[in-house]
């Protein structure tokens, strides 16, 4: 049962994709292992220019999005349409225009022709179409909109209007300059994100996952509820290799979710785990998810800065979820697996634990200061060395090439969103819309941090409920970050909590994507899996203001590990009070009197300093003591055998 419901979720996030067979198989094969080659010797190399590098890139994604995904549902799944191939031509086209016209472009100042603008329109046309084929509506209706306004702006009144720009200017702008389509948010696409989307694929091919799981299970699966922690010890490990939610639901969710189910877990409760374990992934260094480059390169901070800074937020969001999935199998009297099913930890190392060395050396590269992309090339290099020490593992050509295609498979919806984007920030560039919009949040927030704070989650989380992570991420970081930054916080600590919320959006009803793939392998109900995934993930979404409250949380270049252990011990005795408010339960049930002081607990540990530290955990002390002490005059029950919810 559970294996069917898996190939339908599969199925279903591949449905988009035509299914082509023979020549057409092929033809399509041999285009993405070129996308693949030229990604890698770009990076290696970087021998083109970064505009015509990314025309390129583009000019590969948009070609292969009028191949693969069909214009509407009824259009055929098994054959490109006339009317597919138009586009194509067009989109290939225009982007291959830029290549050929951008250095006579530069040799005369930058000065536009008719012809550029016509070639223009079109291209930003075939920009916005893709990636309504690629992503969905709602990101082009964004671009869309942004276009009217760039029009009618000086119609509007109120902050937002503008003087007026020429058609001429606009489509200069967005399609002859790096402040539009091929702006920077492209340039991350076509280099950083790439390659370790390409990277991820390479360790996937030598059975990466399979090497997670089973020393999941031998860390986890005899604990008390084991296979539920297996869920989330192996998805944070998946986020080494995996930017999104989906893909670690169906790639650990196909395995942990009928063995939670198994052990006594209810289906949606069972999904859940997995949905909010698997959000979690982009947050995980060293890899995260491709808005984490975006947000390095939009900062100026080398990548290994912003893995230190996430590293201490991931680290308590997979502790929260633990922490409820450790008190509620002590509360209904849940065991784990036993030891005798269970792969032993030194088995596994010993036979799959060459497999690490690629991920370790890019973090030795990483740490040692080394360019990202070079980092990334060598991952990739060092997997496919270390993956030929065993047979089973080694990368043949079928699994060089299955790495080679998977990748620029995986990259399509991620180019396809960052090329719309640049539309969106290109006009915003032009119009001066991102001040006017910043200005906006501040009046509604009254200029004070706290209302700006959650009036950013609530934006955060509304926007991710319709577009991917990592253009969640620059629209809101781009609408909303500016203004937190103005009330004088960090802009590191402004982009990481806008990173957070967009994320977690990814389990928060009523459109939860993590959780309706989860609920299709669980087959239960996508609603309570996605409600069962947002209780778990709850210490997610305090993290992003323990951080902003507390910034020694986040881990600088300038900070030592020593600094950070007196915020880290609080922060964790935080997250096992919120967690024991959650399952009214800590050593034993937990009375409603004590519920209220382990959240005001929780609330003082929140906010570093030395009153609050030593109010919060003098609070957690006196309950501990006191279930230790009703625990011991037998005065309250251990074990509530209740139905599991």
């Amino acid at each position: 049962m559970e294996k069917g419901n898996a190939e339908k979720v599969v199925e279903k996030l591949n449905s988009k994709r035509r299914q082509f067979t023979g020549k057409w198989k092929v033809s399509i094969t041999i285009m993405t292992i070129l996308l693949s080659l030229f990604q890698l010797y770009t990076a290696a190399f970087g021998t083109f220019a970064p505009l015509i590098q990314r025309s390129i890139h583009l000019s590969f994604i948009l070609t292969l999005v009028f191949l693969l995904f069909p214009a509407t549902k009824k259009s055929p799944k098994n054959r490109v349409t006339f009317f597919d191939f138009t586009l194509l031509i067009l989109a290939t086209g225009t982007t291959l225009y830029l290549v050929w016209r951008y250095p006579q472009y530069i040799s005369t100042g930058g000065l536009s022709n008719p012809l550029d603008t016509y070639v223009g329109i079109v291209n930003i046309l075939m920009v916005i179409e893709a990636a309504r084929r690629a992503i969905g509506k709602a990101l082009p209706i964004i671009a869309f909109i942004f276009i009217v306004y760039i029009f009618m702006g000086p119609m509007i009144p109120g902050p937002l209007k503008h003087s007026g720009f020429s058609l001429d200017r606009i489509v200069q702008h967005l399609y002859l300059t790096s402040e539009g389509i091929y702006g920077q948010i492209l340039g991350v696409s076509a280099t950083y994100i790439f390659l370790f989307i390409l990277f991820g694929a390479f360790l996937s091919v030598t059975g990466m996952s399979k090497l997670f799981n089973d020393v999941s299970m031998a860390i986890a699966g005899h604990t008390k509820g084991g296979p539920a922690k297996v869920a989330v010890i192996s998805s944070a490990f998946m986020g080494t290799i995996s930017g999104s939610t989906s893909a670690n639901v169906v790639t650990t969710g196909t395995f942990t979710i009928p063995l939670m189910k198994k052990i006594g877990f209810k289906p949606h409760f069972a999904g859940g785990v997995e949905a909010a374990a698997s959000a979690g992934g982009q947050i995980m260094p060293p890899i995260m998810g491709a808005a984490a480059f975006i947000m390095a390169d939009s900062l100026g901070i080398p990548f290994v800065h912003i893995l230190g800074y996430a590293l201490i937020p991931a680290i308590l969001y997979f502790s929260g979820i633990l922490v409820i999935l450790h008190l509620r199998s002590s509360k209904i009297g849940l065991k784990g697996l036993d030891k005798n099913e269970l792969p032993r930890l030194k088995d596994v190392l010993k036979e799959q634990g060459h497999l690490l060395f690629p991920i370790v050396g890019l973090v030795y590269l990483l740490i040692e200061g080394y360019d990202a992309l070079y980092a990334g090339v060598w991952g990739i290099v060092l997997a496919v060395i270390f993956s030929s020490f065993r047979k089973s593992t080694r990368i043949n050509l079928k699994k060089l090439v299955e790495a080679l295609q998977s990748g620029a498979l995986n990259a399509i919806p991620v180019a396809a969103a960052c090329a719309v984007i640049g539309i969106v920030i290109g006009v915003s560039s032009l119009s001066g819309a991102i001040l006017a919009m910043g200005a906006a949040v501040l009046n509604l927030s009254g200029g004070y941090l706290v209302t700006t704070l959650i009036l950013t989650m609530i934006l955060a989380i509304l926007i991710g409920m319709e577009l991917p992570t990592t253009a969640n991420y620059i629209l809101t970081s781009a609408i909303a970050a500016p203004a937190i930054v103005s009330l004088g916080i960090e802009p590191i600590y402004a982009h990481m909590f806008v990173f957070y919320y967009g994320i977690l959006s990814t389990v928060t009803p009523p459109v939860a994507i993590g959780a309706f793939a989860a609920a299709g392998i669980a087959g239960s109900d996508p609603n309570k899996t996605g409600f069962s995934a947002l209780k778990l993930a709850i210490v997610g979404f305090i993290i992003p203001y323990m951080f902003i409250y507390s910034p020694n949380l986040l881990w600088s270049p300038d900070s030592t590990l020593l600094e950070l252990l007196p915020s880290l011990v609080t922060a964790l005795i935080g997250v096992l009070c919120v967690g024991s408010v959650m399952e009214k339960y800590l050593l034993i049930r937990m009375t409603i009197p004590e519920q209220v002081i382990m959240g005001i607990s929780a609330l003082c540990l929140i906010k570093s300093g030395l009153v609050t530290d030593i109010v919060g955990i003098t609070l957690f002390a006196l309950v501990v003591v006191n279930q230790f002490r009703l625990i011991k005059s037998k005065k309250r029950t251990n074990i509530d055998q209740e139905i599991i919810v």
